[in-house]
């Protein structure tokens, strides 16, 4: 049986410091991914009654937690 071979992650994750976290909504089963990020905690709930009770699914507030971001290749361009 062959083995995966296991691709490095060449970036950083590290919990947001710089930017102020966000809410955001997702419906459970929704064709739609969530897009409309929301500053307090009230906002996104009221939002995700109002999906829950128009889809009639369940609907979760999510918290940013943490940011990921990509690191260039550089050790491509050796001279």
């Amino acid at each position: 049986m062959a083995q995966k071979k296991q691709v490095k992650f060449q970036g950083k994750i590290e919990p947001i410091t710089d930017t102020t976290p966000f809410y955001m909504v997702f419906v459970e089963g929704s064709i739609y991914p969530p897009t409309l990020q929301h500053l307090t905690y009230e906002d996104a709930f009221t939002e995700s009654q109002r999906l829950s009770k128009k889809e009639n699914k369940r609907a979760y507030v999510m918290l940013s937690v943490s940011q990921v971001e990509q690191i260039p290749n550089v050790t491509l361009f050796k001279i």
